[in-house]
């Protein structure tokens, strides 16, 4: 059995996920990736330039968690990563990773640093989405006491971002995988959250670092990215809060970007970007990327 398992799920985005794989090259992993019905030859470039990769080719569209789901159920390793196609690193680490979750037996998540493309460190943990939380917020913009990555030290999260994120098969096992309401957002927080209310830990761990580069997917459909998006924080909210308490998440976290806007007024792209977000924060309206996926299976036919 391998130590670790890697779930890399593709849609449309075949350069970056041939990038990825030539990342991983020489690396001793399981590695499988999960095409979610693609159009670009993903599968068959996979399949020609990494042959001892495993392809579960999908005929239909699903979420995030759904597809990694599938992956992570029929792989072995201790240790599973999730991982976007959009990465790439010159050191996975992933015998360190290993090591750390050994010698850590409750730490069931693992999040390595993330950076973009130029060198810049991304926000890649941060602590729940609580009423309190949003209220410290929107008092704040977000600009203090809301992000949890930084610094070079291993270090306790409430939740980590599932581009790169390491879990502990076992941990899995005992609170369950990713929820499949989720169609893609929040699915992470919610399983950190889960993982917290089991005595399980995530971390931060800087020892590693991955570069995230954008994905392409949904770069042409910025608003229902945005509806997907707070679509999903709603339910977080809905699912670990009371009505009350998600009612006030929402409300702080709407006047946020309500202030955001104004304050960006001159830039109009991103005021009207956080305007967008105001109001999905409070309620979305307006299709998300579900919707997109269940539209290409209807008109394919393809129905899970």
């Amino acid at each position: 059995m391998p130590d670790v398992s890697v779930s890399l799920v593709n849609t449309n985005s075949r350069e970056l996920l041939l990038a990825c794989l030539d990342s991983l090259r020489g690396t001793d992993v399981e590695i499988v990736v999960l095409d979610n019905a693609s159009e670009d030859g993903s599968a068959a470039a996979v399949r020609e330039g990494f042959p001892d990769v495993r392809v579960l080719e999908q005929r239909h569209r699903a979420g995030f968690g759904a597809n990694h789901n599938t992956v992570i159920r029929a792989t072995t390793g201790r240790y599973v990563f999730v991982l976007n196609e959009d990465t790439t690193s010159d050191d996975w680490g992933f015998a360190r990773m290993a090591a750390h979750l050994d010698a850590n037996p409750r730490v069931a998540a693992l999040g390595p640093r993330l950076v973009y493309p130029d060198g810049r460190p991304q926000d890649s943990a941060w602590r729940f989405p609580s009423p309190t939380a949003s209220a410290l917020g929107l008092l704040t913009l977000s600009r203090a006491g809301i992000v949890q990555s930084g610094g070079s030290e291993t270090r306790d999260v409430d939740w980590a971002m599932a581009a790169a994120l390491l879990f502990r098969r076992d941990a899995l096992d005992e609170v369950g995988v990713f929820d499949e309401e989720f169609f893609i957002y929040s699915e992470e927080t919610d399983l950190c959250r889960r993982l917290r209310r089991g005595g399980w830990r995530t971390q931060f761990f800087p020892q590693v670092t991955v570069v995230h580069h954008e994905s392409q997917f949904s770069a042409g459909i910025p608003e229902r990215r945005i509806n997907e998006m707070w679509r999903g924080r709603h339910r977080y909210w809905r699912k670990h809060h009371s009505a009350t308490g998600a009612g006030l998440a929402a409300l702080c976290t709407g006047a946020q970007y309500a202030a955001r806007a104004v304050l960006g007024a001159r830039d109009r792209d991103f005021a009207g970007r956080m305007r967008l977000h105001a109001r999905d924060a409070l309620h979305v309206r307006g299709p998300g990327l579900r919707e997109l996926a269940e539209d290409w299976n209807r008109e394919h036919a393809r129905v899970p």
